[in-house]
């Protein structure tokens, strides 16, 4: 398993957020995984949280609905953090096509 280049807080927020998506989509979520400087371990201080969410079987309203539960957590804990959702096909599509985003979640990702 990869390390995770993240403070107490920084963790606590992710563990947060897989509790409560979790909660809410139970076996629709499929994957979340940690990338980008968090991930590589070449973050700043004041550095984002990128977080790739992929679903099974995800439409508009879940979207939404998913993207309401980041901002939640972000304005709880007063961290940001910049999330990704895909579905699992639209991210295997991705990944198919060997898109740099897909690419890179799966290259320096960690999963959580």
């Amino acid at each position: 398993m990869n390390t995770l280049y993240v403070n107490t807080h920084e963790e606590r927020v992710l563990a947060e957020l897989k509790t409560v998506l979790t909660q809410h989509l139970g076996d629709k979520l499929h994957r979340m995984i940690l990338f980008g400087s968090k991930a590589r371990g070449d973050a700043e201080p004041h550095s984002d949280i990128d977080v790739a969410i992929i679903v099974d079987g995800m439409d508009r309203q879940l979207k939404r609905e998913i993207l309401d539960i980041v901002a939640d957590i972000e304005l709880t804990y007063l961290m940001p953090i910049s999330a990704l959702v895909f579905s699992k096909n639209e991210f295997d599509h991705l990944l198919n096509r060997e898109r740099r985003i897909a690419l890179d979640i799966v290259n320096e990702g960690i999963a959580l």
